[in-house]
């Protein structure tokens, strides 16, 4: 997987960079299919306290885009609930594909005792 860094009004440090990067590379547990992961990593100190980093992050796999975007205090926290909000969709999209095998199965079963 390749991951893609977009940052904006900020240095990302090698301390930040590297934790993300092992959040990012626990999701590929969930999925074999995630082609590239874009990072896009905003700081903005004339928004509210709770909400000064930005972190989106997009997940590029076969026909689907999952994206997760957080606004919060500090970067450890964004990327700590960013990784929870797109661990959540993957199972969801997991689970869709797992649904549907059991489904195109089940159709086989019914068509094959007709015969």
């Amino acid at each position: 997987m390749e991951i893609k860094y977009f940052v904006q009004n900020f240095i990302l440090d090698d301390k930040s960079k590297k934790f993300l990067e092992e959040k990012i590379k626990k999701l590929e547990r969930f999925s074999d299919k995630i082609w590239e992961a874009k990072v896009d990593v905003s700081y903005n100190p004339d928004r509210i306290k709770e909400q000064i980093f930005r972190l989106e992050i997009n997940l590029r796999m076969p026909n689907k885009i999952l994206r997760g975007v957080i606004r919060a205090a500090n970067l450890q926290t964004a990327i700590d609930q960013v990784e929870q909000k797109l661990k959540r969709q993957l199972r969801k999209y997991k689970g869709f594909g797992q649904t549907k095998k059991r489904l195109t199965q089940k159709i086989i079963r019914k068509i094959k005792r007709k015969i």
